[in-house]
């Protein structure tokens, strides 16, 4: 006859402890494995954000670059004969982040003031766009080049863009309009466009294809009067 071997039956107190134990230890695994679920999903989150943040700032930047904003200018002279360029009171304009101001006879002149160390100005065909700026940016006509540069203003013929030559004797240089006297119309001819880099002064010769910011300004009318001129025209940042 074989011995019988009794089970010795487990304390309660400790079988109770056995399954708290086990339940525990079950609970930290469930919270481990939803952490680590849960941090997979954040950095995909952040990651998503990040991307479309990326995206969005892209976006907005090339759309300020091709933005074009239309504003106008009135320039009133101080005393006749409208025909001396000092005669027109210099009106202050921003175009971007670029100071300028626009003078002389009828105001349809424009030069960068403040910082004239770094802002450059020259002309390039009324046709060419932002959309196109890296095909065109090496063909600007550059003012302080010293072929562009001629005898007016007398008080400081570079660096800025006006009349397009000669007129009346007085040698203007590079310009963006023509003038015809007999009617007083002014006519735009060229785009302006005034570039950032690096110069000595107003009177540097600069290349704008190192330009760190650029724009392109189209003037659109230049309505000259007796005692004052409204000169029209619109800018869109291209670099």
């Amino acid at each position: 006859m074989q011995a019988v071997t009794k089970t010795k039956p487990i304390n309660p107190i400790k079988l109770k402890i056995m399954k708290k134990i086990i339940f525990s230890i079950v609970a930290l695994a469930a919270i481990s494995l939803t952490s680590c679920s849960s941090d997979d999903q954040t950095a995909e989150i952040q990651g998503i954000s990040k991307e479309q943040t990326s995206s969005k700032t892209a976006k907005n930047a090339a759309l300020a670059l091709c933005t074009v904003t239309s504003t106008s200018v009135t320039v009133n002279r101080w005393q006749a004969p409208s025909s001396t360029y000092t005669n027109w009171t210099p009106v202050a304009a921003a175009i971007g982040g670029v100071n300028v101001q626009w003078e002389g006879i009828y105001g349809g002149s424009i030069r960068p003031v403040g910082n004239t160390d770094q802002w450059y100005v020259g002309t390039i065909d009324l046709t060419e766009t932002c959309a196109n700026w890296d095909s065109w940016k090496g063909s600007i006509a550059v003012k302080n080049d010293p072929s562009n540069v001629g005898a007016e203003p007398v008080a400081n013929p570079f660096n800025v863009l006006g009349y397009d030559g000669i007129i009346s004797g007085a040698d203007y240089g590079l310009g963006y309009y023509s003038y015809v006297l007999a009617t007083h119309v002014m006519t735009p001819a060229k785009a302006i466009v005034i570039w950032k880099t690096t110069g000595t002064d107003s009177e540097s010769v600069t290349d704008p294809t190192t330009a760190t910011e650029a724009y392109l300004v189209k003037v659109t009318g230049i309505a000259p009067g007796a005692s004052s001129s409204v000169i029209s025209y619109n800018w869109t940042q291209v670099l």
